[in-house]
């Protein structure tokens, strides 16, 4: 009877202490298991087409925690709030269905750190001294939301988690997967360079939360090249905000309607006739898609108004 009061005073005290981003929740799918097979040699680098792509919204990382916000085009157009609770927010980096985190690559060392730099600007990131086209890898399961030449940062990745948080891969000479592509913890999506706004060979690494970007040292450990710990705790003052007219070190403007859109008629869209009794919850099992999915496509707030007969958009 004891232990069990001690287990119920350990979990109240981790609630008060801020809020815990439920990655199923919020992810609505989880990461592939399925190993795939990526090049170990950087002479093999190219665009890599075994990666499943999506295809739905519901199966983008954290749709609905990111307010229904996926932009292919921009690292950060539009402002988001952040989930605080009592000024903390938490999050778990690694659940038992996902991949180990991997680091991103092999480098030489720490050429510049998060923060100040000495000519003024701010370092929205950490550069990585590599060799000339080390093959880059992704740090957790998740979906490559951005993968395109911008601005300062020249080729550039952007990969959303499960659990909301985004990973930037930038200065890259080649990249090998595109927007929409799910790919694992491990997985090859380009390799280093000096593209952008750098003399040097760098890997510049950025961790975001909601578009915004704070200390890739409070994820990692740089000398040990893992993870410092598996809950991530962030208060407002982690975060660097800044209005969305200044980019950010980025070099290029936002742009606008560059919103990926899955929900427009391209003439592949799928339908059902309801039968006697069906349920809604039975068709989405059925389309393998959601409820939800269901209810915005046919622009539907009740889930139990339907009726025999009536043709519902279920793709």
């Amino acid at each position: 009877m004891k232990r069990l009061w001690v287990i119920l005073f350990c979990l109240c005290s981790f609630s008060l202490t801020g809020q815990t981003v439920d990655v199923t929740e919020y992810s609505q799918n989880i990461a592939l298991k399925d190993t795939v097979i990526v090049p170990t040699d950087s002479t093999q680098l190219i665009l890599n087409t075994t990666y499943p792509s999506i295809s739905e919204t519901y199966q983008i990382p954290a749709y609905s925690l990111y307010d229904r916000y996926w932009d292919v085009q921009n690292l950060r157009s539009r402002t988001l709030d952040i989930p605080f609770a009592n000024d903390r927010l938490m999050l778990l980096l690694v659940q038992d269905v996902n991949h180990n985190f991997v680091f991103p690559c092999t480098y030489n060392e720490l050429a510049q750190p998060y923060g100040p730099t000495k000519k003024g600007d701010f370092h929205p990131g950490v550069d990585l001294s590599v060799d000339y086209q080390t093959l880059v890898k992704n740090c957790f399961d998740g979906v490559v939301r951005m993968a395109k030449t911008y601005g300062d940062y020249g080729l550039l990745v952007v990969i959303r988690h499960y659990n909301g948080l985004e990973t930037v891969y930038a200065h890259l000479d080649k990249i090998c997967v595109k927007p929409g592509q799910m790919v694992n913890a491990g997985d090859v999506i380009g390799q280093t360079g000096r593209s952008g706004n750098v003399k040097e060979c760098v890997l510049h690494f950025e961790t975001r939360f909601m578009n915004e970007p704070f200390d890739p040292a409070l994820v990692i450990d740089f000398d040990e090249e893992d993870l410092l710990r598996n809950t991530l705790s962030l208060t407002p003052e982690d975060f660097r905000i800044v209005p969305i007219d200044e980019t950010a070190a980025s070099g290029a403007a936002p742009q606008t309607g560059t919103v990926l859109d899955f929900d427009s008629d391209n003439g592949n869209s799928q339908y059902h006739i309801v039968k006697k009794g069906e349920t809604l919850y039975r068709i989405a099992q059925e389309h393998h898609t959601t409820m939800d999915r269901i209810l915005k496509l046919n622009n539907l707030e009740n889930p139990d108004k339907i009726t025999e007969g009536q043709k519902l958009r279920v793709k």
